[in-house]
């Protein structure tokens, strides 16, 4: 970190850019990288931030504003300045990249028939990741027993937080309806006579299969 610290600001600016939309773009995603493609992936945003920072700079001469002095170290005023015109850059990039271009490259390789997969890590993050519309999900357990949620309830209106949460080491829901393997169903209510949601958290070793309405 020392030794990060003591780079010319030029480069700790397109460094720390960098990494935020680094973030940005692998955020929930669990990707792990190898030393040299995080680099370059780091350095490739930072970059894009930095030159957009220098166009934005350009335009506010054109404009009329005064030219900035250029970015050394005893210029704490401009490196500030730079830095965040070069950070909002690169998370605007990134964020473009996320939302919409990464989509598009995708769509335009399967039709070019390059390839086809959606390049997630796992099969769940592809379902967790598509843009569907969940109507409901049923978590099957290992005992037998069928814990439901209807995502469409009135209910539901006014919870705090996502009717659904996944992630790998289990899933947590507003379970509606519970069908045991024996016996008859029976609904559950969600909030409580004082006001308080109940979340049923399900760990990953009692789940055998879940079963998901959507509509894309």
């Amino acid at each position: 970190m020392n030794e990060l610290l003591k780079l010319p600001y030029e480069i700790q600016i397109v460094l720390v850019a960098g990494y935020l939309a680094y973030k940005l773009t692998t955020a929930a995603r669990k990707v792990e990288h190898k030393t040299e493609d995080f680099l370059l992936q780091v350095l490739v945003f930072g970059t894009l931030g930095r030159a957009f920072a220098y166009v934005v700079t350009k335009l506010a001469v054109m404009s009329g504003y005064p030219a900035p002095t250029a970015v050394v170290d005893t210029d704490y005023k401009s490196v500030l300045v730079t830095g965040i015109l070069a950070i909002l850059g690169s998370v605007t990039f990134a964020f473009l990249w996320r939302r919409y271009l990464e989509s598009a490259i995708k769509k335009a390789m399967s039709a070019m028939n390059v390839y086809h997969d959606d390049h997630e890590t796992s099969a769940f993050r592809s379902v967790t990741s598509a843009k569907a519309r969940w109507s409901f999900i049923q978590v099957h357990l290992t005992s037998g027993t069928i814990l439901e949620s209807w995502l469409k309830l009135p209910e539901q209106a006014g919870i705090p937080t996502k009717p659904v949460i996944l992630n790998d080491d289990g899933i947590a829901l507003y379970v509606t309806t519970i069908h045991p393997q024996d016996g008859d169903s029976r609904d559950c209510e969600q909030v409580t006579a004082t006001g308080e949601n109940v979340i049923t958290y399900v760990p990953r070793s009692e789940i055998k299969q879940i079963d998901i309405g959507w509509k894309k």
